[in-house]
């Protein structure tokens, strides 16, 4: 399994030669198979052959995401330049080249799921997408500003959905079960979904994924109030014409209730000194709500020869519900619309090259909310909840790029987007002296690009370099948040635009038995807004505030590489080192100082052996994740107790092994053994540790 999401999944000699399913077609029935190469889309926006890409690039397969992965963002944890973040089990966040939260891109058929009330830490939304709705999980590492504008700063993913297979020449109307089975946390997962279609005319799929968590084992024995319950439903139909268009209308849903966030009450486990939280109650509802429509065409001719145009609308809708020492409690959310319209083109390759441009419109709305109680009696509301009530933000796009023949053996891509954000917020809290309430009114533009090449270096391998901006606009978490999670944030009203520059050098392909991939970057960072820890403490939690001081670096190596033995046998290895400053202020003094990235991920690299009968259907592996201590801490770092143990989170070594077997044409069973020394450890910035020895089990049967 770890060795099949490697790169682009290009088979060596003693692989599967399965062919991988393209993302820009329905998949084949067994009465039309289909030879398809493999294939991305993230990369460019449209499909393309990976090695022709000048990016980093993952290409996880649904069996990935289906065998021991339990959310889409723990699915990438162990993977070159990525380290997943867990501060509840429902709120798993995905560090991308040492940024998360908002400075991270995910995408949903293209569709963003950021939203303008996205916090800049960890935060619990890409724990709100169904792993097991998704055909294939595609990062691209590094800023994609001139692609997918704002938020596009570590890495971009997009989560491309399952849809109906098609072939033949009649109706043909099948069903599916999965069933995952997990003993760290007694967790069941139960999917059933069913697909129809007729002929290659048109599919539908629909799915609906209940999951049932109970309370978490970790090596040191059970985390109490760590379980928790979800739906997910979803919905996609498509229709298919002859000349190469393809109509699709598609719908999800997700319903989280009380998602404890554990580490801020009393039922929180100390790990080598952090402290216990005074909360007696912190939990979190999450509802999120996508619909859209989308026409796209391919293989036509000028400079329209492909194209896609898009309608979307998602509703998020969050609840918080904290009970604190006194009886006090307080009830506090938001639901948030974000209507969108995408417009993506591509040209054919001409003597000026092969050209792509497109428009991307916004326009989000927010509604907040807190109401405060005291045994049980309600006290008032307060002027507005997490973030800025009775609030627009709007955002508009145009970008260009074309890719250039310069050489035979070099193409040469230079890129261009233009940007402009404006926001509104008409009942703020006021941070300073002065009346209680305020409104916030801000716009910015944003010119960024980028210039990346690729040299072909033989028929399967291929060496690239980039130069890239990154962009992100303030949003209404930084301008209006008044919230208390690890820290409690005031209000910042005069922020500016955060500036990002990558290089990056990297080289990928197969030779013979070797598969590859490596790339080495260095990020500039300008005027990132920083949290700066104020020395004073709000009902316990330390008062931060928030200035564009943040100026600095970020550099890094990742490899993944892999070699074919005799009989089926295969080595595997990958892995990834991270370094980074940025300046951060000490208050009340106001003196500036360079110091670590917040939550840098220490030093990791999973290694291992893998063994596969093609002919019976039949694979193993086994595999070591080991990963470095981490006692480089940021200022706000210091002052996260509660889940960052004073002087850092010490290193671990995690073994396991998983295998599995199609049992017949219809049917696949796996099993894994994760965390076979029952080691005790925390994810570095996590609010729990990690699950001891546990048994994943899934059985998948179509019929």
């Amino acid at each position: 399994m770890l060795l099949e999401v490697l790169l682009f999944a290009l088979p060596t000699p003693q692989e599967s030669s399965a062919p991988p399913l393209a993302v820009d077609l329905p998949q084949q029935s067994q009465d039309a198979p289909a030879q398809l190469e493999e294939i991305v889309v993230t990369a460019s926006a449209f499909a393309d052959d990976p090695l022709d890409q000048p990016f980093a690039i993952d290409s996880l397969s649904q069996q990935w995401l289906r065998t021991r992965a339990r959310t889409v963002a723990e699915s990438l944890a162990q993977r070159p330049g990525v380290m997943v973040q867990k501060t509840a089990p429902g709120q798993s966040s995905p560090y991308l080249r040492g940024f998360t939260g908002f400075h991270t891109q995910l995408l949903i058929d293209g569709v963003r799921l950021n939203h303008a009330a996205m916090r800049s830490g960890p935060n619990q939304y890409w724990s709100t997408l169904d792993n097991l709705s998704v055909e294939r999980l595609e990062l691209v590492r590094g800023p994609g500003s001139v692609l997918y504008g704002s938020d596009a700063i570590g890495g971009t993913v997009n989560a491309v959905s399952q849809r109906a297979a098609i072939g033949g020449s009649e109706v043909q109307v099948d069903f599916g079960s999965f069933t995952r089975w997990a003993s760290a946390d007694n967790g069941w997962t139960q999917r059933l979904e069913t697909a129809i279609h007729d002929g290659t005319q048109w599919g539908f799929l629909g799915g609906v994924t209940v999951s049932r968590y109970g309370d978490l084992s970790a090596g040191s024995g059970e985390l109490p109030n760590t379980g928790y319950s979800q739906i997910n439903a979803d919905m996609r139909f498509d229709r298919y014409w002859d000349n190469d268009v393809e109509w699709t209308i598609a719908a999800q849903t997700v319903r989280q209730r009380n998602v404890p966030r554990t580490h801020k009450t009393v039922f929180a486990v100390p790990f080598h000194g952090t402290s216990v939280g005074k909360e007696l109650r912190r939990d979190q509802d999450q509802t999120r709500d996508l619909y859209y429509s989308r026409l796209r065409w391919n293989d036509h001719k000028g400079m329209l020869s492909d194209g896609e145009i898009t309608l979307s609308a998602q509703r998020h809708a969050e609840g918080r519900d904290r009970l604190r020492s006194g009886a006090r409690r307080d009830l506090q959310g938001f639901e948030l619309w974000d209507y969108g319209l995408t417009a993506r083109f591509q040209s054919d390759f001409t003597d000026l090259g092969q050209w792509s441009w497109g428009a991307e419109i916004h326009r989000q709305n927010a509604d907040s909310y807190r109401h405060n109680f005291v045994s049980g009696s309600y006290t008032g509301s307060a002027i507005q909840g997490a973030v800025g009530d009775n609030s627009t933000y709007d955002s508009a796009a145009i970008y260009l790029q074309d890719e250039v023949a310069v050489h035979e053996d070099f193409s040469l891509i230079p890129g261009v987007r233009a940007s402009w954000f404006s926001l509104q917020s008409n009942r703020v809290a006021n941070p300073a002296a002065g009346p209680a309430q305020i409104q916030v009114d801000e716009s910015w533009t944003a010119l960024t690009g980028g210039l990346r090449g690729v040299w072909y270096l033989q028929d399967n391998a291929t060496a690239f370099v980039g130069l890239s901006q990154g962009f992100r606009a303030p949003n209404l978490s930084d301008l209006t948040s008044l919230d208390a999670t690890s820290a409690v944030e005031t209000p910042s009203t005069n922020l500016e635009p955060e500036h990002f520059l990558q290089f990056e050098v990297g080289t990928k392909g197969t030779n013979g038995r070797w598969a590859w991939q490596t790339s080495v970057y260095q990020t500039w960072i300008n005027d990132m807004i920083v949290q700066s820890p104020t020395g004073s403490l709000i009902d316990g939690v330390p008062e931060v505030q928030k200035s564009n001081d943040g100026d600095g670096w970020m550099r890094g190596f990742e490899f993944d590489l892999s070699y074919a033995l005799d009989d089926g046998f295969s080595l595997f290895s990958y892995g990834a080192w991270i370094n980074g400053e940025v300046d951060q202020v000490t208050l009340p003094a106001g003196t500036t100082s360079r110091e670590p990235m917040s939550r840098l991920a220490p030093m990791q690299a999973t290694g291992g052996l893998r063994w596969t009968r093609d002919d019976q259907g039949v694979w193993c592996e086994a595999w070591v994740w080991a990963v470095d201590n981490q006692d480089r801490l940021a200022l706000r770092d210091v002052t996260d107790s509660s889940r960052i143990p004073a002087g850092g989170t010490p290193g671990y070594t995690i073994v396991g092994v998983t295998a599995g077997m199609k049992v017949n044409q219809d049917a696949t069973w796996t099993v894994s053994i994760d965390n076979l020394g029952d080691k005790d450890y925390r994810v570095h910035g996590s609010g729990l540790n990690g699950p001891g020895f546990n048994i994943i089990t899934t059985w998948d049967v179509n019929f």
